[in-house]
């Protein structure tokens, strides 16, 4: 264990302390073991950040041996005048993935980026708290990261395993100036092979950030592959989990997205089975006038056709209340071969719809979705250029109930109304209903 104030660094309020803290990570990730950085307030500076790093890149590391920092939990590090923390690679080409075999954990203390830049920017500031790559592991716990207006609060890509638990993420978002879709996660991960991303609170005050975060917990990238997100609390993003392109299945399991535009995003996932189950959606505190991001927005939102294939739906509670931001949809779905089973889908706007399967065409149909046994309040329920559909057993309060069915065997029965939904006397439009 080598303690940081070996490296002249004093953390208190009185000195700089960034050439002594680049110094000591310098050490660390050449030397391997264990940092320890007490109690203090240490003030890290990009204006006075004198390391070339790697191509001209301050912030960028090489990895040699695997190594730990240890922060007290009263450690804090300061980051100003566009500080943009710490990149650690065990590779020095950015195209080259190869994954060796080091291991890096940071645990405890608070990373605090509020004095980082102060004008209007454009485009995206390359700021993160830390960021790991090409490793075996890479693991991050018990920390709290707030203020930061970059790129993400964690970033991984292209390490073997990584985990994000037990932190708290405050008012981690994008640049203000530059409202758009490329930066502004709380956690970011990128082709890595296998994750958990557990017990985090990642939560963006709107009023004082003045924009929703991109995507509080974002997984994507062709080699990402099976992982697990669960227990987490997301608010104030455009899309509390998003996962896109990955080559496995995200298991996002009794997570709580409140006050989001979005609650889950499955997005072209490369026609792989994921997993939504016993998750509390709810727009619940973000205000009316909140402008999303993506172009459209759902409790449960599955985009590109075929995409998603197998992907299970379960257990789910989706509430959109009046009051608040009003999305697009309850949910949708575009891949065949999903199962949508007891989930309750309230909305108490009474303005929405569930596009319970949604094709493109005659000609690609979506087939195989079952939607048994899930209690639904809303406007309306959708099915279009679908085949061999089962909607049964659930419990509907709606207005309207649209089925596009063709002669392939579709299964609609013992399904029961509201006396609400009887007494407005429910329209369903549709053919061949057995």
């Amino acid at each position: 264990m080598v303690n940081i104030n070996t490296f002249n660094v004093k953390g208190d309020d009185q000195n700089d302390d960034t050439g002594g803290f680049d110094k000591a990570i310098e050490y660390i990730s050449k030397n391997g073991g264990i940092l320890y950085i007490p109690k203090g307030n240490y003030y890290l500076d990009n204006k006075k950040r004198m390391r070339k790093g790697v191509y001209e890149n301050s912030y960028i590391f090489i990895i040699n041996q695997s190594f730990k920092i240890r922060l007290d939990k009263e450690a804090v590090l300061h980051y100003t005048n566009d500080f943009k923390g710490f990149r650690f690679r065990s590779t020095q080409d950015p195209t080259d993935k190869t994954i060796n075999k080091f291991n890096v954990e940071i645990d405890g203390g608070i990373v605090d980026a509020a004095e980082n830049y102060k004008t209007k920017v454009k485009n995206n500031p390359d700021i993160w708290a830390f960021v790991a790559e090409t490793l075996s592991g890479f693991k991050v716990t018990n920390m709290t990261i707030r203020n930061i207006y970059g790129t993400s609060g964690i970033g991984a890509y292209s390490n073997t395993f990584t985990e994000i638990s037990n932190n708290t993420f405050e008012n981690v978002t994008g640049n203000p100036y530059d409202y758009v879709d490329n930066h502004g996660n709380g956690i970011y991960l990128n082709g890595v092979n296998s994750y958990l991303i557990e017990n985090n609170k990642v939560i963006n005050n709107v009023l004082k950030t003045q924009r929703l975060g991109t995507v509080g917990i974002c997984i994507e990238g062709s080699r990402s592959g099976n992982g697990t997100i669960f227990n987490n609390t997301v608010t104030g993003y455009d899309r509390a989990i998003h996962v896109e392109l990955i080559d496995g299945t995200a298991t996002i399991y009794k997570n709580y997205l409140i006050g989001n535009s979005s609650g889950v995003v499955l997005w072209n996932n490369n026609g792989n089975k994921q997993i939504v189950d016993s998750n509390i959606i709810t727009n619940r505190g973000l205000g009316k006038q909140s402008k999303s991001i993506l172009y459209t927005s759902a409790g449960i939102l599955m985009l590109g056709f075929e995409t998603n294939t197998g992907t299970i739906i379960k257990n789910n509670e989706i509430t959109v209340e009046k009051d608040y931001f009003i999305p697009n949809n309850l949910l949708q779905i575009t891949s065949s071969d999903v199962n949508v089973a007891n989930n309750i889908f309230s909305d108490l706007s009474k303005s929405l719809s569930l596009s319970v399967a949604q094709g493109r065409g005659t000609n690609q149909r979506v087939k195989r979705i079952i939607f048994t046994s899930n209690r639904v309040s809303g406007k309306r329920l959708d099915v279009y250029d679908a085949s061999d559909i089962d909607i049964s057993n659930n419990n509907l309060d709606l207005s309207e109930i649209v089925l596009s069915f063709d002669n392939s065997t579709n299964i609609y029965r013992k399904n029961t109304f509201s006396k609400e939904s009887l007494n407005k006397n429910v329209k369903i439009f549709g053919r061949y209903i057995k």
